[in-house]
Protein backbone atom coordinates (compact mmCIF):
# COMPACT_ATOMS: atom_id res chain seq x y z
CA UNK A 1 0.00 0.00 0.00
CA UNK A 2 1.61 3.34 -1.19
CA UNK A 3 2.16 6.05 1.44
CA UNK A 4 2.86 9.38 -0.98
CA UNK A 5 3.91 12.15 0.44
CA UNK A 6 5.08 15.59 -1.32
CA UNK A 7 8.27 17.67 -1.32
CA UNK A 8 9.18 20.05 -3.80
CA UNK A 9 6.19 19.40 -6.76
CA UNK A 10 7.31 15.46 -6.65
CA UNK A 11 5.74 12.85 -4.99
CA UNK A 12 7.20 9.98 -2.93
CA UNK A 13 5.92 6.66 -2.07
CA UNK A 14 7.79 5.76 1.66
CA UNK A 15 5.71 3.15 2.47
CA UNK A 16 8.96 0.71 3.17
CA UNK A 17 10.54 3.22 4.70
CA UNK A 18 8.25 4.19 7.20
CA UNK A 19 9.68 1.17 10.17
CA UNK A 20 13.09 2.26 9.35
CA UNK A 21 12.64 6.27 9.65
CA UNK A 22 14.47 7.45 12.63
CA UNK A 23 11.97 9.48 13.59
CA UNK A 24 9.15 6.89 14.33
CA UNK A 25 6.16 5.73 11.98
CA UNK A 26 3.97 7.78 14.15
CA UNK A 27 5.26 11.13 13.02
CA UNK A 28 4.81 10.36 9.72
CA UNK A 29 1.23 9.14 9.68
CA UNK A 30 -0.90 12.85 9.43
CA UNK A 31 1.48 13.76 6.59
CA UNK A 32 -0.06 10.48 4.07
CA UNK A 33 -0.89 12.76 0.90
CA UNK A 34 0.54 15.96 2.07
CA UNK A 35 3.39 18.18 1.95
CA UNK A 36 6.28 17.42 3.98
CA UNK A 37 8.48 20.56 2.81
CA UNK A 38 7.76 22.47 6.26
CA UNK A 39 8.05 19.52 8.69
CA UNK A 40 11.34 18.45 7.31
CA UNK A 41 12.54 22.34 8.15
CA UNK A 42 11.24 22.11 11.78
CA UNK A 43 12.62 19.16 12.53
CA UNK A 44 16.02 19.89 11.01
CA UNK A 45 16.13 17.12 8.58
CA UNK A 46 19.99 16.65 7.70
CA UNK A 47 21.38 16.94 4.01
CA UNK A 48 20.97 12.95 3.98
CA UNK A 49 17.55 13.32 4.68
CA UNK A 50 16.79 15.11 1.47
CA UNK A 51 19.54 12.92 -0.50
CA UNK A 52 17.64 10.10 0.24
CA UNK A 53 14.37 11.23 -1.03
CA UNK A 54 15.25 10.10 -4.68
CA UNK A 55 15.04 6.71 -3.95
CA UNK A 56 11.18 6.97 -3.22
CA UNK A 57 10.33 9.05 -6.27
CA UNK A 58 7.37 7.85 -7.61
CA UNK A 59 7.69 9.62 -11.08
CA UNK A 60 11.29 10.52 -12.35
CA UNK A 61 10.89 10.60 -15.62
CA UNK A 62 11.07 14.02 -16.13
CA UNK A 63 13.58 14.76 -13.75
CA UNK A 64 16.49 13.27 -15.03
CA UNK A 65 19.48 14.99 -16.92
CA UNK A 66 21.23 14.16 -20.11
CA UNK A 67 24.07 12.67 -17.87
CA UNK A 68 21.79 10.86 -15.55
CA UNK A 69 21.92 12.95 -12.44
CA UNK A 70 18.37 13.44 -10.62
CA UNK A 71 17.57 16.95 -10.48
CA UNK A 72 16.16 18.57 -7.50
CA UNK A 73 14.12 21.48 -7.25
CA UNK A 74 14.73 22.61 -3.65
CA UNK A 75 12.67 25.08 -1.75
CA UNK A 76 14.97 28.65 -1.12
CA UNK A 77 15.73 27.59 2.83
CA UNK A 78 17.53 24.54 1.32
CA UNK A 79 20.79 24.55 -0.80
CA UNK A 80 19.99 23.70 -3.94
CA UNK A 81 23.31 23.41 -4.90
CA UNK A 82 25.00 21.35 -2.01
CA UNK A 83 21.58 18.80 -2.85
CA UNK A 84 22.43 18.84 -6.67
CA UNK A 85 26.19 18.40 -5.51
CA UNK A 86 25.25 14.81 -3.81
CA UNK A 87 23.11 13.79 -6.32
CA UNK A 88 25.73 14.03 -9.27
CA UNK A 89 28.23 12.30 -7.10
CA UNK A 90 25.52 9.66 -6.93
CA UNK A 91 25.67 9.53 -10.39
CA UNK A 92 28.96 8.56 -10.81
CA UNK A 93 28.58 4.92 -9.91
CA UNK A 94 26.63 2.57 -11.24
CA UNK A 95 25.14 0.90 -8.23
CA UNK A 96 24.34 -2.33 -10.35
CA UNK A 97 27.86 -2.94 -10.33
CA UNK A 98 30.13 -3.93 -7.35
CA UNK A 99 31.44 -0.96 -5.69
CA UNK A 100 34.45 -1.04 -4.38
CA UNK A 101 36.25 -0.57 -7.41
CA UNK A 102 34.31 2.46 -8.35
CA UNK A 103 34.91 4.36 -5.29
CA UNK A 104 38.28 6.35 -7.12
CA UNK A 105 35.30 7.95 -9.03
CA UNK A 106 34.56 10.07 -5.72
CA UNK A 107 37.38 9.92 -3.83
CA UNK A 108 38.01 13.58 -3.54
CA UNK A 109 34.52 14.03 -2.08
CA UNK A 110 34.06 10.09 -0.37
CA UNK A 111 33.53 11.91 3.46
CA UNK A 112 30.39 13.88 1.91
CA UNK A 113 29.45 10.86 -0.04
CA UNK A 114 29.65 7.98 2.34
CA UNK A 115 27.74 10.26 4.63
CA UNK A 116 24.73 10.88 2.91
CA UNK A 117 22.71 7.81 3.01
CA UNK A 118 20.61 5.97 0.64
CA UNK A 119 17.69 3.47 0.92
CA UNK A 120 19.21 0.77 -0.96
CA UNK A 121 20.81 -2.46 -1.02
CA UNK A 122 24.83 -2.49 -2.21
CA UNK A 123 27.44 -5.18 -3.61
CA UNK A 124 31.15 -5.00 -2.64
CA UNK A 125 32.46 -7.68 -4.74
CA UNK A 126 32.29 -9.25 -8.66
CA UNK A 127 33.27 -12.80 -6.76
CA UNK A 128 30.22 -14.53 -4.90
CA UNK A 129 32.69 -16.12 -2.30
CA UNK A 130 34.32 -12.34 -1.61
CA UNK A 131 30.72 -11.04 -1.46
CA UNK A 132 29.21 -13.91 0.60
CA UNK A 133 31.96 -12.78 3.59
CA UNK A 134 30.60 -8.97 3.69
CA UNK A 135 27.06 -9.74 5.32
CA UNK A 136 24.77 -12.07 7.38
CA UNK A 137 21.76 -12.52 8.27
CA UNK A 138 21.04 -11.62 12.12
CA UNK A 139 20.35 -14.87 13.37
CA UNK A 140 23.22 -16.54 12.48
CA UNK A 141 25.66 -14.63 15.22
CA UNK A 142 24.13 -16.02 18.07
CA UNK A 143 23.85 -19.22 16.32
CA UNK A 144 27.36 -19.38 15.46
CA UNK A 145 29.00 -17.64 18.77
CA UNK A 146 26.71 -18.86 21.40
CA UNK A 147 27.70 -22.49 21.48
CA UNK A 148 31.15 -21.27 21.28
CA UNK A 149 30.84 -18.87 24.53
CA UNK A 150 28.67 -21.96 26.58
CA UNK A 151 31.25 -24.02 25.71
CA UNK A 152 33.94 -21.74 26.99
CA UNK A 153 31.91 -21.18 30.15
CA UNK A 154 31.28 -24.51 30.77
CA UNK A 155 34.79 -25.52 30.47
CA UNK A 156 36.59 -23.02 32.14
CA UNK A 157 34.16 -23.25 35.04
CA UNK A 158 35.12 -27.00 35.65
CA UNK A 159 39.19 -26.71 35.11
CA UNK A 160 38.76 -23.52 37.50
CA UNK A 161 36.49 -23.65 39.67
CA UNK A 162 35.11 -27.33 40.51
CA UNK A 163 38.59 -28.94 40.19
CA UNK A 164 39.75 -30.62 42.93
CA UNK A 165 41.88 -30.04 45.83
CA UNK A 166 45.29 -30.83 44.19
CA UNK A 167 44.44 -28.24 41.13
CA UNK A 168 46.88 -24.69 41.28
CA UNK A 169 44.71 -22.41 39.19
CA UNK A 170 41.79 -22.96 41.21
CA UNK A 171 39.80 -19.92 41.71
CA UNK A 172 36.20 -19.44 43.32
CA UNK A 173 32.97 -18.24 42.00
CA UNK A 174 33.43 -14.65 42.51
CA UNK A 175 37.10 -15.06 41.05
CA UNK A 176 35.47 -16.53 38.04
CA UNK A 177 32.57 -13.84 38.00
CA UNK A 178 35.28 -11.03 38.35
CA UNK A 179 37.14 -12.63 35.39
CA UNK A 180 34.20 -12.87 33.36
CA UNK A 181 33.09 -9.45 34.42
CA UNK A 182 36.51 -7.93 33.23
CA UNK A 183 36.50 -9.06 29.83
CA UNK A 184 33.22 -7.32 29.25
CA UNK A 185 34.43 -4.14 30.84
CA UNK A 186 37.06 -4.30 28.23
CA UNK A 187 35.10 -5.17 25.17
CA UNK A 188 33.27 -2.23 25.54
CA UNK A 189 36.24 0.12 26.13
CA UNK A 190 37.11 -1.76 22.72
CA UNK A 191 33.81 -1.29 21.26
CA UNK A 192 33.88 2.44 21.10
CA UNK A 193 37.60 2.60 20.87
CA UNK A 194 37.12 0.61 17.38
CA UNK A 195 34.06 2.34 16.45
CA UNK A 196 35.69 5.90 16.80
CA UNK A 197 39.64 5.29 15.78
CA UNK A 198 39.69 2.78 13.51
CA UNK A 199 35.54 2.63 11.82
CA UNK A 200 35.48 6.29 12.12
CA UNK A 201 39.57 7.00 10.71
CA UNK A 202 39.70 9.45 8.20
CA UNK A 203 41.06 8.04 4.74
CA UNK A 204 41.48 11.21 2.89
CA UNK A 205 41.76 10.64 -0.90
CA UNK A 206 43.91 7.54 -0.71
CA UNK A 207 41.61 5.34 -2.76
CA UNK A 208 43.21 2.22 -1.40
CA UNK A 209 42.24 3.59 2.41
CA UNK A 210 38.78 4.41 0.95
CA UNK A 211 38.05 1.15 -0.47
CA UNK A 212 39.46 -0.52 3.32
CA UNK A 213 37.29 1.92 4.94
CA UNK A 214 33.75 1.41 2.84
CA UNK A 215 34.65 -2.14 3.44
CA UNK A 216 34.72 -2.00 7.37
CA UNK A 217 32.71 0.64 8.39
CA UNK A 218 31.50 3.15 5.61
CA UNK A 219 29.19 0.66 3.60
CA UNK A 220 26.54 1.07 7.02
CA UNK A 221 26.74 4.72 6.76
CA UNK A 222 25.84 4.69 3.11
CA UNK A 223 23.14 2.11 3.58
CA UNK A 224 22.23 1.80 6.81
CA UNK A 225 18.98 0.12 6.53
CA UNK A 226 20.46 -3.27 4.75
CA UNK A 227 19.56 -5.11 7.40
CA UNK A 228 22.30 -7.85 6.07
CA UNK A 229 25.18 -5.67 6.78
CA UNK A 230 24.39 -4.37 10.14
CA UNK A 231 26.35 -7.81 12.28
CA UNK A 232 29.70 -8.72 11.77
CA UNK A 233 29.94 -12.09 9.27
CA UNK A 234 31.50 -14.73 11.93
CA UNK A 235 34.07 -15.85 9.71
CA UNK A 236 35.98 -12.56 10.15
CA UNK A 237 34.91 -11.76 13.52
CA UNK A 238 36.35 -15.17 14.14
CA UNK A 239 39.78 -14.08 12.86
CA UNK A 240 39.84 -10.62 14.36
CA UNK A 241 38.73 -12.34 17.65
CA UNK A 242 41.69 -14.70 17.24
CA UNK A 243 43.90 -11.48 17.10
CA UNK A 244 42.69 -9.37 19.68
CA UNK A 245 42.77 -12.32 21.72
CA UNK A 246 46.79 -13.23 21.21
CA UNK A 247 47.71 -9.93 23.95
CA UNK A 248 45.10 -11.09 26.21
CA UNK A 249 47.28 -14.25 26.26
CA UNK A 250 50.19 -12.78 26.86
CA UNK A 251 49.58 -9.96 29.13
CA UNK A 252 46.61 -11.15 31.47
CA UNK A 253 45.97 -14.18 33.94
CA UNK A 254 43.19 -16.60 33.40
CA UNK A 255 42.76 -15.20 29.81
CA UNK A 256 40.38 -17.98 28.21
CA UNK A 257 37.66 -16.91 31.20
CA UNK A 258 38.30 -13.32 30.50
CA UNK A 259 38.03 -13.54 26.67
CA UNK A 260 34.93 -15.44 26.96
CA UNK A 261 33.72 -12.25 28.97
CA UNK A 262 34.39 -10.56 26.02
CA UNK A 263 32.94 -12.62 23.54
CA UNK A 264 30.13 -11.57 25.74
CA UNK A 265 30.10 -8.48 25.47
CA UNK A 266 30.39 -8.49 21.74
CA UNK A 267 27.17 -10.92 21.58
CA UNK A 268 25.19 -8.26 23.22
CA UNK A 269 27.07 -5.84 21.05
CA UNK A 270 26.39 -6.68 18.28
CA UNK A 271 22.65 -7.64 18.91
CA UNK A 272 21.97 -4.42 20.10
CA UNK A 273 23.25 -2.72 17.26
CA UNK A 274 20.52 -4.76 15.07
CA UNK A 275 17.98 -4.23 17.36
CA UNK A 276 18.34 -0.29 17.45
CA UNK A 277 18.28 -0.53 13.73
CA UNK A 278 15.34 -2.52 13.28
CA UNK A 279 13.72 -3.16 16.30
CA UNK A 280 10.64 -1.70 18.07
CA UNK A 281 11.85 -0.48 21.69
CA UNK A 282 9.04 1.32 23.70
CA UNK A 283 9.94 4.76 25.02
CA UNK A 284 11.15 4.54 28.34
CA UNK A 285 13.23 1.10 28.10
CA UNK A 286 17.02 1.69 27.51
CA UNK A 287 17.07 0.69 24.02
CA UNK A 288 14.56 3.06 22.74
CA UNK A 289 17.12 5.49 24.46
CA UNK A 290 19.91 3.76 22.19
CA UNK A 291 18.24 3.45 19.05
CA UNK A 292 17.45 7.41 19.04
CA UNK A 293 21.18 7.94 20.85
CA UNK A 294 22.44 5.72 17.24
CA UNK A 295 20.04 7.33 14.56
CA UNK A 296 21.74 10.69 15.98
CA UNK A 297 25.48 9.32 15.34
CA UNK A 298 23.86 7.95 11.74
CA UNK A 299 21.76 11.31 10.75
CA UNK A 300 23.03 13.83 12.44
CA UNK A 301 26.48 13.92 14.23
CA UNK A 302 28.58 11.48 12.69
CA UNK A 303 31.47 12.50 14.73
CA UNK A 304 29.96 11.73 18.37
CA UNK A 305 27.68 9.39 19.57
CA UNK A 306 29.82 6.33 19.24
CA UNK A 307 28.85 4.49 21.87
CA UNK A 308 26.33 1.41 20.74
CA UNK A 309 25.52 -0.94 23.49
CA UNK A 310 26.09 1.85 26.08
CA UNK A 311 26.87 5.90 26.28
CA UNK A 312 29.14 5.31 28.88
CA UNK A 313 32.49 5.58 27.36
CA UNK A 314 31.33 8.59 25.24
CA UNK A 315 30.82 10.57 28.66
CA UNK A 316 34.49 9.40 29.61
CA UNK A 317 35.62 11.18 26.20
CA UNK A 318 33.23 14.01 25.65
CA UNK A 319 31.88 12.36 22.29
CA UNK A 320 28.26 12.28 24.37
CA UNK A 321 25.38 13.48 22.51
CA UNK A 322 22.12 14.85 24.20
CA UNK A 323 19.22 13.72 21.84
CA UNK A 324 16.58 16.19 21.48
CA UNK A 325 13.76 15.52 24.02
CA UNK A 326 10.34 15.36 22.27
CA UNK A 327 6.53 16.11 23.07
CA UNK A 328 5.45 12.61 22.25
CA UNK A 329 6.67 8.53 22.09
CA UNK A 330 7.80 7.46 18.93
CA UNK A 331 6.69 4.42 17.83
CA UNK A 332 8.52 2.22 14.63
Amino acid sequence: MAFNVHYGGKKYDINKFLRDHPGGVNSLEEYRGKSITHVMKAYGHSDSAYHMLSDFQVDISNGISENGRIKTKEESFRSSKEIEFLEELESRLDWSKPLLCQLDKISPHYDKWVNSAVYRKCRLFSSPILESLTYTPWYLVPVFWVPIILYLVYTQWVEHVMCTDNCQDRITIGQYAYHVVFGVVVWSLLEYSLHRWVFHYDPGSSVTLIQIHFLIHGMHHKVPFDGLRQVFPPIPALVITSVISIPVWLLLSYPVIKVTGGLIGYLTYDMIHYYVHHGSPRDGSYLYAMKRYHSNHHFVNHDKAFGISSKFWDLVFDTYVQVKKLRFSLRW
